[in-house]
């Protein structure tokens, strides 16, 4: 190198002036400026040529760092100059953004004197009542339950799981991740949430529905995450949440022999940690230190951060537990939470009694639908509409209300200056929950009649005698668990809204269809859940918010139009009930508590002991025969 820089710096010959410039080094950068023999103007003759000295190496690497530091503060200045130009156009969309939406939608939009976006008013109710006489008289059509869903796809027949295969299959594989024989340690989760949330815990905000069933996936969760690390799972606990005021524990909702016994062989199960370990920590499982674990963690963040303190310590809790792991895991982890939610967690003995005797008050009171009913996961209760911010037709004075009740609820979540609230938007995005008169319209239209029987899974539906007054106009037989329970029966529920949900849950479970109208986790583990017990179809109408309320704001729709609307939703739902994901190994993009197919199939069977809520209902067992 050096003496390739040596030979560079060489005086030139004479008949090498048109590149005398070039006395530094052959790297891009001249040291002089060149003589001019690209300028085309005339220049004055040239001076005689002075001696030139050789620059050293050191002066050559001077120059090149100086030219080099000044090209650079250059670049620098204009991509500065660049991005702090693009930054104010990048600010100023957002807000011409708001701005418009205000002026069309918002409170301002009539100053402007824009006509209201379509589907941005609620007018359900002007409708409802617009409409009645044709609704009424409309009953030549009625749908047969028996013959809502149509599209029928192949399932492939599956074998029943070869435990022995499986459960080798998890001896081989703790003796490839474990140094010596016997568990890595103790797994404690604490288990925060709704039902729901805890089943997917241990598979795996405002109601008692999405308390139960946030559980749900902790306990699937969790069971998974213990068959990982090959650790002992300690019963979780359930935290008294400030929301839901609910002081039930596992034993109380879930049968706990049950689900120790139907995880022997996958994953060791304990009520408690050993006397030994709790002197350690005082008799206080508080004391354990906690280790937090990010969101959506992979299979080799457990292994290589989680596992080697587990070896070290011998116990370790985490908490949070919500959606700390991955959908993505081998197919024997996967089929662990399989396992636990569909087989291990079985409704405690109190629940699953009483609520076998409601799916069969509901099987009695739909004898003129063949003992087929309809169950609504109706999500219109004061704190569901007061999160919201959408706004019905209550007027100032219901503004009012519900200001204050948010206030009281979440202490200035809704009045942060970074937070724009424009209910005409959240209706038009579908964001706004269906009122019991929209359900009961989208019914109706879908060729339902009012012989249908139906089950509304809810807590305490905002100023009910009200809103349910049209919905039961439509649909004279309407249930719920308290017209379906005698007082006695409910009194040792009262207080317990996981418990609650339970019964919730298993009515729907059991239904000929099931309707959603707002999302959230419950309904996402009854889809799931249904799909598993359905052979694959969800039988679940999943409406079109964007759609509906567009038509429902109409006030030139005629009811022969809007049925036709309402017939192309339920083919729709019937369609969307049957899709199966394409799963690819460690690449799963759903939910398995949403889609359990294809590997929860081979759990698939007719004598599976896990649609048995009880070893005596039997309806239950008939009920599910008669629909396979």
């Amino acid at each position: 190198m050096a003496a390739h820089i040596a030979t560079a710096m060489k005086p030139k010959s004479n008949n090498s002036n048109s590149n005398n410039n070039s006395n530094c080094c052959s790297n891009g950068y001249s040291s002089d400026v060149s003589n001019g023999s690209d300028n085309n103007s005339p220049s004055p003759p040239p001076s005689p040529p002075k001696p030139r000295l050789t620059p050293s190496l050191s002066q050559c690497r001077r120059r090149l760092r100086s030219k080099t530091k000044s090209f650079v503060r250059r670049e620098n200045l204009g991509s500065g100059l660049n991005f702090r130009r693009n930054l104010r156009y990048l600010l100023l969309l957002p807000l011409l953004y708001i701005s418009g939406l205000l002026m069309c939608v918002g409170p301002f939009s009539g100053f402007w004197g824009y006509a209201s976006v379509p589907g941005s008013v609620y007018r359900s109710y002007e409708n409802f009542q617009r409409l009645w006489d044709d609704i009424r008289l409309d009953n030549s059509s009625a749908l047969e339950l028996s013959s809502v869903w149509k599209y029928k796809r192949r399932v492939k027949v599956q074998k029943p799981c070869p435990n022995s295969t499986a459960r080798n299959h998890f001896s081989m594989y703790r003796t490839s991740i474990m140094e010596s024989p016997g568990s890595s340690g103790y797994l404690i989760v604490d288990a925060n949430g709704g039902l729901n949330q805890q089943r997917s815990a241990m598979c795996l905000v405002l109601t008692i529905q999405v308390h139960i069933w946030f559980f749900y996936a902790h306990i699937c969760n969790a069971v998974a995450v213990a068959g990982l690390l090959n650790a002992i799972l300690v019963i979780p606990r359930f935290e008294l949440n400030s929301v839901w005021r609910d002081p039930s524990q596992f034993g109380d909702i879930y049968d706990e022999e049950h689900f120790i016994n139907n995880l022997k062989g996958y994953v060791n199960v304990v009520r408690e940690l050993p006397e030994a370990l709790m002197e350690r920590y005082d008799q206080n499982i508080s004391n354990i230190p906690n280790f937090r674990v990010q969101a959506w963690a992979t299979v080799n963040y457990y292994l290589g951060v989680v596992l080697p303190i587990l070896r070290d310590q011998r116990v370790i809790r985490i908490a949070p537990f919500a959606n700390r792991l991955t959908m993505n895991v081998p197919s024997h982890i996967q089929l662990l939470r399989c396992i636990t939610n569909y087989k291990a967690l079985k409704f405690s003995t109190p629940i699953s009694s009483l609520a076998g005797k409601l799916v069969s008050r509901m099987i009695e009171r739909s004898s003129m639908t063949g003992g087929k009913y309809v169950s609504v996961h109706l999500r219109f209760e004061q704190d569901m509409v007061a999160f919201s911010c959408c706004v019905y037709e209550g007027g100032e004075a219901e503004k009012l209300k519900m200001d204050s009740f948010r206030e009281q609820e979440w202490k200035g979540k809704f009045k942060r200056k970074d937070r724009v609230i424009v209910p005409a938007l959240n209706r038009i995005e579908g964001k706004c929950p269906l009122t019991p008169v929209e359900v009961g319209l989208m019914l109706r239209g879908m060729g339902f009649d009012n012989n249908t029987s139906i089950y509304i899974a809810s807590g305490k539906i905002y100023q009910a005698e009200k809103h349910l007054a049209p919905l039961r106009e439509m649909f004279p037989l309407l249930y719920t668990k308290e017209s379906l329970a005698t007082p006695d029966e409910l009194a040792p529920f009262e207080g317990h809204s996981s418990k609650l949900a339970a019964l919730d849950y298993t009515v729907s479970l059991f239904s000929e269809v099931f309707v959603t109208t707002q999302g959230g986790n419950f309904p996402q583990f009854l889809m799931g859940h249904r799909r598993f017990l359905f052979n694959g179809h969800s039988k679940t109408i999943k409406p079109d918010k964007r759609k509906l309320v567009v038509l429902l704001q109409d006030m030139d729709i005629s009811w022969k139009a809007f049925k036709d609307e309402m017939e192309v939703m339920l083919a729709e739902s019937d369609r969307k009930g049957m899709m199966v994901p394409r799963v690819k190994k460690f690449n799963r993009k759903t939910s398995i508590y949403t889609y359990p197919l294809p590997e929860c199939a081979c759990l698939q069977s007719s004598n599976n002991s896990t649609f048995r809520l009880t070893e005596g209902a039997n309806v239950l067992n008939s009920h599910h025969e008669s629909t396979r």
